[in-house]
């Protein structure tokens, strides 16, 4: 599913961090993001595990006491090597905290946009629903109308078939001229 979002998101012309699927104009709206290879709380990590390890390497020490077993003598550059190979995994933990924020940053925003969306269904539901009852609403009031045109043809009508009089044969003649002008509106 994040895949077909990502590639959606790219086919619209936005720009996307491949790890994590978080467009860069998203990550601006939130305050959130990278700034070059890590987020801020990435390079926080790498700067303080970095001052330890520097505290570490120029802190004189030529030996390690360990509780209840006593002295144990160490070389400092054993020191150096251990520090050395410390760094890899400071760089990938802060790296994995970072792709972790990030993701979870992506899901919130996907869930607000989905819980987005879903108000907006909702609302062009109800709003279908709205306007098709104004439709049937306006579909009676035609047929009531429609139903009063006709009866009111069928009584002047009747009056003329009852009273062939001018009064009569004008008020058909009246009505037929209304007809004929409104086109079966009136």
């Amino acid at each position: 599913m994040v895949h077909v979002a990502c590639r959606g998101a790219q086919a619209c012309g936005l720009a996307i961090v491949a790890s994590t699927c978080v467009s860069l104009k998203e990550r601006r709206a939130f305050g959130v993001g990278r700034v070059w290879l890590f987020d801020i709380q990435g390079w926080i990590t790498l700067l303080l595990g970095g001052l330890l390890a520097l505290i570490t390497l120029f802190s004189s020490y030529s030996h390690v006491h360990i509780p209840f077993l006593g002295a144990v003598a160490l070389d400092q550059q054993i020191g150096v090597l251990l520090l050395a190979a410390l760094v890899p995994p400071l760089v990938g933990d802060a790296q994995l905290a970072t792709r972790c924020r990030l993701r979870a940053e992506r899901d919130r925003v996907q869930a607000a946009i989905e819980i987005e969306y879903e108000k907006r269904r909702i609302a062009h539901e109800q709003r279908m629903k709205q306007l098709r009852s104004e439709i049937e609403q306006i579909e009676k009031e035609n047929a009531q109308l429609d139903a009063l045109n006709s009866k009111i043809c069928n009584l002047v009508q009747l009056r003329h078939q009852l009273d062939t009089s001018s009064l009569n044969a004008k008020r058909v003649r009246d009505l037929i001229s209304l007809l004929e002008e409104y086109g079966g509106m009136a």
